[in-house]
């Protein structure tokens, strides 16, 4: 009687252990599916890149960023880079404005410098970018597109200039606010140099970024990356108009500048050894 009990409960057991185990089975599966669909590891790689940002905002000064990069895969989810490049910016229509209008302003013989005006040129920084999700998208049934979502942050040095919209050291026309040797009255650009105050200066810069690493067979990337430039504002207060055209110092530095943050949309190749 004892032995036919045992055997109910054995064959009891047997049942319902069965589908436990099937579940185990399948969670292994899916779990080495995981890992063979991951088909791009990218570390022990020494990769280079090349990468254009775009102004996302734009108030005083706009800059249109080119780079490029070295970076080596330390591990499959982090990484050392070094970036270098070179910055073309300009002055908007906002900016422009405002110093047009400024030189015939009997309000403002005494005002303070505008703040923002600096614009980065050549700059190079070193960081880490850490990639913690990996993922794959279906774009179409039998086209998936692997990718690596990250962080990036890091620092360095610029090169900077400031181009003041309200220091002007030789008045042209002060009416139509004409600061420049411009040969036609109505046309900006047929000026060869202009007269407002320059500076330039080399500045620590601190730069961070999230983006998404998308990858194209074994050694081609996409970067889609929104990025931030940060160093800290510069300039003076309490100008006095008469003195700076006259070709004297004037003013004094502001005791809180702030920071300036340079938004950037970058789009970039990369491609690993």
């Amino acid at each position: 009687m004892i032995a036919r009990t045992l055997c109910v409960f054995a064959s009891l057991a047997v049942s319902l252990a069965a589908p436990v185990a099937s579940a185990q089975d399948e969670e292994n599966v899916l779990d080495n599916v995981v890992v063979r669909n991951r088909l791009y590891e990218p570390g022990g790689q020494l990769e280079v890149s090349l990468g254009v940002g775009l102004p996302l905002q734009s108030r005083l000064t706009a800059h249109y960023v080119f780079n490029v990069g070295v970076a080596y895969n330390l591990f499959d989810t982090f990484a050392v880079e070094a970036r270098a490049g070179y910055a073309a910016s300009r002055h908007t229509g906002l900016a422009r404005s405002i110093s047009e209008s400024f030189l015939n302003r009997e309000d403002k013989r005494v005002t303070d410098e505008l703040a923002d005006l600096w614009e980065m040129n050549l700059h190079g920084v070193a960081g880490v970018r850490w990639a913690p999700v990996y993922g794959k998208l279906s774009l179409l049934s039998d086209l998936p597109a692997h990718f690596q979502a990250y962080v990036w942050a890091g620092g360095g040095l610029g090169s900077f200039q400031r181009n003041s919209v309200i220091q002007c050291t030789q008045v042209v026309n002060r009416e139509l606010g004409i600061c420049d040797n411009r040969t036609s009255v109505d046309d900006r650009g047929s000026a060869t140099q202009d007269y407002w105050v320059r500076e330039t200066r080399v500045a620590p810069v601190v730069s961070a970024a999230v983006g998404f690493r998308f990858f194209i067979l074994d050694k081609h990337g996409l970067r889609l990356e929104l990025r931030d430039w940060v160093f800290q504002d510069k300039y003076r207060v309490n100008l006095v108009r008469d003195a700076w055209e006259a070709g004297e110092a004037t003013g004094e530095p502001a005791r809180s500048p702030g920071l300036t943050h340079l938004v950037q949309f970058d789009l970039g190749y990369t491609f690993s050894f």
